[in-house]
C-alpha cells in the first residue's frame, strides 16, 4: 500500500497530527476516563501523560529502531560469504482487541506503533469502555487516517473473532487468561502470530532491611491503584521474617482510602468497572476466606449505588488462599511471612502468572540479585506499577501472563517483519560449485581446523 511504502517522515508526519489531537483532548480524556471506568483524575492524568509519551518515544525513535541494518559475515568471508543487509518490512493489516481498564495507554499506544511501522489497524474497544473507543476513532479522523488505514469495529467476542479470520498479519490482544488462549489458539489455527498482554498477580518481596512506614505506603498504592484492577497491581505480599506489622500498616493504609464516585468529589479508589464485576470479585474474596485467608480490612460490598468494594488486606499462613485468587481482578492484597528468603522466592514464582513482580529493602547489589530470579517479563526494586508507564522499556510478561511485548523498540519491532537481503555480484568465483573440486574440500577442513579446532 501506499502507507507501506510511504517515507518515515511522512508517516510520522501524519502521526505527530493524532499526537496533537490527543494533547488537544487531554481534558476531554482526562473527564472520559473518569466518567467510564471510575478512575480517580489523578490516574486519568496519569495515563494520559504516559500514553503522550509513548506515542512520542515512538515517533522520535522509531526511526533508528527500523533503520536497516548490516548482518556482517565476519571469518565467514574466507568462505566467500558476504554481508547480508536486515530490513525491515511491513506486516500489513494489524488487529487490535482492546481492553478497557486502561483504554488509551493499552489500546492507543500500540495502535500508533503499528501504524508507525507502516501497516494498516483494525481494532475492536472493549465493550465495557465504548466511549473511549469512539474518542480513539474521533482522533484519527481528526488527524486524517481514514478506515483504510485505521478502522474501528464495535461489539461482542464474535466481532473480534470475525476480525481475526479477516485476512490481518498479526493481532494484539490484552485481557484475562482464558480468552487470551482463545485468541492465540485461532490465531495458530490461521498460521497467525500474536501478542498478549494477559492477567497478572503479582508478587512483591519484602526483606527485613526494608523500612515499613514508606514500603507499606508504596505497596499499599500499587495494590488499590484503580481499585485494583490494574494487571501489574500487587496481589501477593511475601514478607521476611514477621508479617504482622507489615499487615497491620497495610490494613491502616486500606482504610484509609477515600472510596467514592470520582465524578462527585476527591477520591483515592472509585468502583470497580460492573456490578458484575464486583460481585465476582466478592466470590473470590468468600473462596479465599473459605481456603483459609483471614479478613484483616475490607472483604465488603460497599453498600449503596455503584459497583464500590472496600480496599481488602487478607492474611494467610498457607498458599490455599492464594490459589483461590489467582488472577484475581479487584482492590486485595495478600500477606503472608516466610522464613527466609529461598522460601520467598519460591512462593513468587510458584504460580502460571509471570507479568510483573517487585522486591523491596537495601542493598543494591543483592536486591538485582533477588530481581533476578523472579520469573516475570517485568520487576521492580522499591517501586511497583508506575515503571509499567515506562516509554521506552517492553512492556509484556512470560508464562501464562502473556507473549510477545509492547512498547519501546521491542514492541515497535512486533510490527515489522525481518527480511535478509543476500546480494552477489553476475559472475565471479563462488563459494561451491558443482563439480566439487578437491580444492574446495581441502579448503573446508583448513577453515573447520582453524576457526571451529574440528577434525573433520
Amino acid at each position: 500500500t501506499a502507507w507501506a511504502a510511504a517515507t518515515w517522515r511522512s508517516r510520522v508526519e501524519r502521526l505527530r497530527r493524532l499526537e496533537r489531537r490527543l494533547a488537544g483532548m487531554a481534558g476531554e480524556w482526562v473527564e472520559a476516563i473518569v466518567r467510564e471506568i471510575g478512575k480517580p483524575r489523578v490516574e486519568a492524568l496519569v495515563e494520559v501523560s504516559t500514553t503522550l509519551d509513548a506515542i512520542r518515544w515512538t515517533l522520535k525513535h522509531g526511526e533508528k529502531v527500523l533503520r536497516a541494518r548490516t548482518a556482517g559475515a565476519g571469518v565467514q568471508r574466507l568462505l566467500l560469504m558476504r554481508d547480508a543487509r536486515i530490513e525491515w518490512r511491513p506486516i500489513g493489516v494489524v488487529g487490535l482487541i482492546g481492553t478497557w481498564n486502561y483504554p488509551l495507554l493499552l489500546n492507543l499506544a500500540p495502535l500508533v506503533q503499528a501504524l508507525a511501522a507502516g501497516n494498516a489497524v483494525i481494532w475492536k474497544p472493549s465493550e465495557l469502555a465504548l466511549g473511549a473507543g469512539a474518542l480513539v476513532e474521533r482522533m484519527f479522523r481528526e488527524a486524517g487516517f481514514g478506515a483504510e488505514l485505521a478502522a474501528t469495529v464495535v461489539g461482542s467476542a464474535d466481532v473480534g473473532e470475525a476480525m481475526l479470520g479477516s485476512g490481518i498479519g498479526k493481532a494484539v490482544f490484552t485481557g484475562g487468561i482464558p480468552a487470551g488462549r482463545a485468541v492465540l489458539s485461532r490465531l495458530g489455527s490461521l498460521g497467525l502470530a500474536g501478542v498478549a498482554e494477559l492477567s497478572g498477580f503479582d508478587a512483591a518481596i519484602v526483606l527485613p532491611s526494608a523500612p515499613l512506614k514508606s514500603t507499606a505506603a508504596a505497596l499499599a498504592w500499587s495494590a488499590f491503584v484503580g481499585a485494583g484492577q490494574t494487571c501489574v497491581a500487587t496481589k501477593r505480599v511475601y514478607v521476611v521474617g514477621d508479617p504482622e506489622p507489615w499487615t497491620r500498616a497495610l490494613a491502616d493504609h486500606a482504610r484509609a482510602l477515600r472510596l467514592g464516585n470520582p465524578g462527585t468529589g476527591a477520591v483515592d479508589m472509585g468502583p470497580l468497572i460492573s456490578v458484575e464485576a464486583r460481585d465476582r470479585f466478592d466470590a473470590r474474596i468468600c473462596a479465599a476466606v473459605a481456603a483459609g485467608g483471614r479478613v484483616v480490612s475490607g472483604g465488603r460490598i460497599r453498600q449503596g449505588e455503584g459497583a464500590f468494594y472496600e480496599a481488602t488486606v487478607l492474611r494467610a499462613d498457607e498458599d490455599g488462599p492464594e490459589r483461590a485468587l489467582a488472577g484475581v481482578f479487584g482492590p486485595v492484597v495478600i500477606v503472608r511471612g516466610m522464613a527466609d528468603l529461598e522460601s520467598a522466592v519460591e512462593a513468587a514464582n510458584g504460580s502460571e502468572f509471570g507479568l510483573a513482580g517487585s522486591v523491596w529493602g537495601r542493598g543494591g547489589r543483592e536486591l538485582r540479585a533477588i530481581a533476578a530470579r523472579l520469573e516475570t517479563g517485568m520487576v521492580t526494586i522499591n517501586d511497583a506499577v508506575t515503571p509499567a508507564g515506562h516509554a521506552a522499556a517492553p512492556f509484556g510478561g512470560i508464562k501464562a501472563s502473556g507473549f510477545g511485548r509492547t512498547r519501546g523498540a521491542m514492541g515497535l519491532l512486533e510490527f515489522v517483519e525481518a527480511q535478509a537481503v543476500h546480494q552477489r555480484g553476475v559472475g565471479g568465483l563462488r563459494p561451491q560449485l558443482f563439480p566439487y573440486s578437491q580444492g574446495i574440500e581441502k579448503m573446508l577442513e583448513i577453515y573447520l581446523r582453524l576457526h571451529h579446532r574440528a577434525r573433520p
